[in-house]
């Protein structure tokens, strides 16, 4: 089974999307209902707002699985998890999916939130209270801009995924990582816990079963503190890693599939050819021709 490994980093915002191209014609016209995976736990939840719906968070404004250790369940009160997180550094983490809109633009985000140590020897970023700017990834509209503008913060602690094996067989299989970047960063956020949001992408999620997953965070600038300069300080013996459960995984995996569909979609049909559907999408055909770029009325 591969490990993926988040270490702490600058995500490109956007990409959300597999580096695929269209072969041979369009596929043929589709109802958008028929589209929608209506198997999904959340599809068959009592509806709260009858009147919303969406094709992947249902009537809710976001979808959050957590797994928690047992430390956080004795002191907040909850049932232990039989599959959660070990007694450690990490106390709480979860797997946050909404819909959000930037101009025109709408797409999903898979976002990794989560209570740990405040005291753990990492890198974090600056103040007692961190959040990047609001306007982040919004500027576009403004007079003379003709296309969306983004600020690029600067965060000390860096996050990433990471594919690593862990036997033989696992060798044989391809590795990458993904850069992320935090949102927020609460300090004193619960006595001796510290709150984080960290920037996800809902392409990045691979099959648990085939995948595992890991965080790390770097206790070192990457440059001349480092160990070996030539080595990532994610993956320097400082940095610290927590496995994140597969139970976790599991329930969250089918909604990351759908959000990374859909987002696709939403964006090819705003922003028009640039943005190519999800993989998964493009094979089974399950959009039709809905995700077609739609043509402005004069």
């Amino acid at each position: 089974m591969k490990r993926i490994s988040i270490i702490g980093s600058v995500l490109v915002a956007y990409i959300l999307w597999s580096p695929a191209v269209w072969g041979g014609g369009l596929p043929e016209e589709s109802d958008v209902s028929s589209a929608i995976d209506l198997t999904l736990p959340v599809h068959q939840r009592k509806k709260l707002h009858p009147e919303l719906s969406d094709p992947v968070l249902g009537d809710q404004a976001q979808i959050v699985e957590w797994a928690w250790s047992p430390q956080y369940a004795e002191r907040f009160g909850l049932k232990p998890q039989k599959d959660g997180l070990p007694i450690g550094g990490l106390w709480l983490v979860g797997i946050k999916i909404q819909r959000v809109q930037s101009q025109e633009l709408q797409r999903y985000t898979c976002n990794i939130v989560g209570l740990m140590d405040n005291k753990l020897p990492i890198l974090t970023p600056p103040g007692e209270i961190y959040t990047i700017t609001p306007g982040y990834g919004w500027q576009g509209g403004l007079p003379g801009f003709n296309q969306i503008e983004t600020i690029k913060n600067f965060t000390p602690a860096q996050v990433v995924w990471y594919k690593s094996p862990k036997n033989k067989l696992e060798q044989t299989r391809s590795e990458r990582n993904v850069t992320l970047s935090y949102l927020s960063y609460y300090h004193r956020f619960q006595n001796n816990l510290a709150y984080f949001e960290i920037e996800g992408g809902c392409g990045y999620f691979n099959d648990p079963r085939l995948f595992r997953n890991e965080i790390r965070f770097p206790a070192r600038v990457d440059g001349t503190n480092d160990d070996d300069p030539k080595r990532l300080s994610v993956f320097e013996p400082g940095a610290i890693k927590f496995d994140l459960p597969d139970s976790l995984m599991q329930r969250i995996y089918p909604y990351t599939q759908e959000a990374n569909d859909w987002g696709s979609c939403l964006m090819r049909r705003i922003g028009g050819k640039p943005y190519i559907l999800s993989t998964r999408s493009m094979k089974s055909k399950r959009f039709g021709n809905i995700c077609e770029p739609i043509t402005k009325q004069q």
